[in-house]
């Protein structure tokens, strides 16, 4: 268990890392980089995942081969598990900062798009009612 623990740490931080630059990235209006981004941090979500079942698994056949409490984990592994939990925390809070961002920013365009499309001139055919749209749409 103490090789995936240091796994999922070392996964949870790329995660941040990837999270910050799309920050910044997002801040100069540099899409495509993010854009570039998403299939890395879509592979680091998936190892992630398998990791945090690897735990799962771990702890339970611990828990069932009759190990107490107390017995389930090392002192390294408990240290680990508190790093995990930390940058946990820490990935949702910068991932909540940037989901922020990224709405606003397509809340934007799509607020632009409708205003633009509002202003088209009736040149005397009949139209139909405009509907509301956006051409523009978040990739994540």
């Amino acid at each position: 268990m103490h090789n995936t623990l240091i796994n999922i740490n070392r996964t949870l931080d790329r995660l941040i890392q990837i999270t910050q630059e799309d920050i910044e990235d997002i801040k100069q209006a540099n899409h495509e980089p993010l854009f570039n981004r998403n299939k890395e941090k879509e592979e680091l979500v998936d190892k992630f995942s398998e990791l945090k079942s690897q735990i799962d698994s771990i702890l339970v056949q611990r828990s069932e081969s009759g190990l107490d409490m107390k017995d389930l984990i090392s002192s390294e592994e408990d240290k680990l598990l508190d790093e995990f939990k930390t940058k946990l925390r820490d990935f949702y809070d910068i991932h909540k900062r940037f989901a922020r961002m990224a709405f606003s920013v397509t809340h934007f365009y799509n607020n632009l798009m409708n205003r633009i499309n509002d202003f088209e001139p009736d040149i005397g055919y009949e139209m139909n009612k405009k509907q509301s749209f956006s051409n523009f749409s978040l990739k994540v």
